[in-house]
């Protein structure tokens, strides 16, 4: 099933992985118990979906049995993922979990990926480097990125690396992004 993906021109964009079973039932991205937790996050902040944010999918079509998707399925969509960039104009894209992380950065790892664009999120070029074509001719010159890990119990609940929750890792993610939304506030 190919969902359409929801636009928050100007705000942020959360890009997931691939749609979970529930979201294959309804035909709508981000509805299963592991986005209510990014939901809940991003309201915390004052943030609406649908509104001040919306959500895509690295891969747009859950895979049969659910099995992990290939790196060609990925490749396959990552065109639509950019012309869904292309449309929303993000100013903050959010992404869940490290394998959509890794399809935006190519950095494998996500407490990499973290360490990097922490210390590289006002050198745009050198972040923008690392976007696969189709993302990188489209990417919004002053968009910044925040990865945080995947929204499900099962990871939330794990330590990273360093041996913080994830959970913890998560919210601190997703208030950067929000905090990051301020030096628009001229625009607004």
């Amino acid at each position: 099933m190919h969902f359409i993906l929801e636009r928050a021109p100007g705000k942020v964009l959360a890009v997931g992985e691939a749609p979970c079973a529930e979201e294959d039932r309804q035909g709508k991205g981000f509805v299963g118990r592991a986005w209510q937790t990014l939901h809940k996050l991003l309201q915390k902040h004052g943030l609406l979906r649908g509104i001040d944010y919306g959500c895509a999918n690295i891969v747009r079509c859950r895979p049969p049995q659910n099995r992990r998707h290939n790196e060609i399925e990925v490749a396959h969509c990552l065109p639509f993922l950019a012309e869904t960039i292309l449309k929303a104009q993000p100013w903050v894209v959010i992404t869940v979990g490290e394998t959509a992380t890794r399809a935006i950065t190519g950095i494998r790892g996500l407490s990499d990926n973290i360490q990097f664009l922490s210390q590289h999120q006002n050198d745009p070029a050198k972040a923008e480097m690392l976007c696969p074509l189709p993302i990188r001719d489209v990417w919004p010159v002053e968009t910044l990125l925040f990865p945080m890990p995947h929204t499900s119990p099962l990871a939330w609940n794990r330590k990273a690396p360093d041996g913080q929750p994830w959970a913890t890792v998560g919210a601190a993610q997703v208030a950067k992004a929000v905090r990051a939304l301020g030096r628009f506030d001229d625009f607004l």
